[in-house]
């Protein structure tokens, strides 16, 4: 008797264990908003009409325009909008159940490449520079090369990213390499742009109407405009077509069309280019945040 007992008390704790360990991290739900009260969102699967989660957006949740990749805020989600919603496992019994949302990704994708909220559970540096990072549900594997992230190394579990990649493998875990990585932030950043505004916020300062140009699945900023802003001394040699940006020690040179750019006489390989844009010098913002050093945030909201 004492054996039966003693067996049975290990398969369930073996199968207890094992359902533990099944239990996802984060849960997915798409659909239609479908109701919206105060800070809460209800999201309905149109394929199942039965299936719905109400969820409320906080300061926390990262609110996020499809397409794009800017912030929106919380506030911009409407009723009968598509919505994708990342959540924690933690629900109310109640119909439909409640929680707090991760991020919430709205609005129609336009055709542009598509994105992900990717929270990251595991960081595996390799041998070529580039890390694989493994999500907290331990599904998906993406490897991202620092041409497309140049301070890839400093990535570790928790950080939170929008990643855009063309497919993934139907293994499992899936495996992808990022296109595009972005890094999420809370709060404000040291630059803020809104792109429906044609404001940049920085230092105290807002420069209204700015050029802002989308171009080749990034935003491209003006810059000696935003470079003065920020107290640089901007040069221009015209027949290398090179702008030099110096404040003291702080220097950074970019050329047009190419890949390479100088911060403090150390290269930096970026994925996109300067252009000459009707005679203007557009850099994208990743040079401000991986050349300048700044961090940036994007918003599709009036910063």
């Amino acid at each position: 008797m004492k054996k039966i007992l003693a067996t049975a008390l290990c398969l369930l704790t073996i199968s207890g264990s094992a359902l533990a360990q099944s239990v996802p991290k984060e849960l997915q739900m798409a659909g239609s908003v479908t109701g919206r009260n105060g800070d809460m969102i209800t999201i309905t699967n149109e394929n199942k009409k039965t299936d719905s989660v109400a969820l409320h957006i906080t300061d926390d949740t990262f609110v996020i325009q499809n397409g794009t990749g800017y912030y929106l805020n919380g506030f911009d989600i409407r009723e009968g909008e598509q919505v994708k919603a990342w959540y924690g496992p933690v629900l109310t019994r109640s119909l439909p159940p409640q929680g707090k949302a991760d991020a919430v990704i709205a609005g129609e994708q336009n055709g542009r490449p598509t994105f992900t909220y990717f929270n990251i559970g595991k960081v595996e540096p390799q041998e070529d520079g580039s890390v694989r990072v493994l999500n907290v549900n331990e599904s998906q594997y993406v490897t991202i090369f620092p041409q497309v992230y140049p301070d890839v190394a400093e990535l570790k579990a928790g950080d939170k990213m929008l990643l855009w990649y063309e497919f993934t493998t139907m293994s499992m875990p899936g495996q992808a390499t990022a296109t595009k990585a972005v890094l999420l932030k809370q709060g404000p950043a040291d630059i803020n742009i809104s792109t429906t505004a044609g404001v940049i916020a920085m230092d105290g300062k807002e420069l209204a109407d700015v050029k802002l140009v989308e171009k080749n699945n990034t935003l491209y900023v003006p810059l000696r405009q935003v470079a003065e802003a920020l107290g640089y001394t901007v040069t221009w040699n015209g027949d290398a077509q090179t702008a030099v940006i110096y404040d003291g020690p702080r220097s950074a040179v970019c050329t047009i069309d190419s890949y390479d750019y100088g911060q403090q006489r150390m290269r930096v390989q970026l994925q996109y280019t300067p252009e000459l844009i009707d005679g203007v010098t557009m850099v994208p913002v990743e040079m401000l945040e991986h050349v300048l050093g700044y961090s940036v945030k994007i918003s599709a909201s009036h910063v």
